[in-house]
């Protein structure tokens, strides 16, 4: 059967489908959320596309800015990770000031059962239902005719 490629800008957030959520631990390096990608889709980010984050307790009280983000691609089995992203909070809360948001500076393609990994050490346990993020992405989805 004959398929086609559709492509569209995306947003991977905190609610997306495919998105697993983990509470942190403070001083700890954690997986705070998980994205898989979908069968059938694939994701691309390019240079110039962003990653924002608020980080909170369960209080909500922020974390503090130096705090450790990191953002890594792994297979489905957590055999080859790839760190794209390691930085300090501060970097990252800004969501809307297009001079202050962080943009990332490679192309990192995305392929099915492939994991997006939020990771944080953090002075404070991150709590999921306080905190939230945004990636920027194009997102292309096999469709059949």
């Amino acid at each position: 059967m004959p398929f086609q490629i559709v492509e569209d800008e995306f947003r991977i957030t905190q609610n997306v489908s495919g998105i697993t959520a983990t509470n942190g631990t403070a001083d700890t390096l954690s997986d705070i959320w998980s994205f898989r990608v979908p069968d059938a889709t694939g994701f691309l980010i390019r240079p110039g596309d962003i990653f924002s984050l608020y980080a909170a307790s369960s209080t909500p009280t922020e974390v503090a800015v130096t705090s450790l983000v990191e953002l890594v691609v792994t297979d489905a089995n957590s055999v080859v990770t790839r760190k794209i992203v390691s930085v300090a909070y501060t970097a990252l809360t800004e969501f809307s000031n297009r001079n202050s948001l962080y943009t990332l500076g490679e192309t990192i393609a995305l392929s099915p059962d492939q994991l997006l990994i939020l990771r944080a050490t953090a002075n404070l346990a991150i709590s999921t239902a306080d905190s939230y993020f945004q990636v920027s992405t194009v997102r292309g989805t096999r469709t059949i005719l």
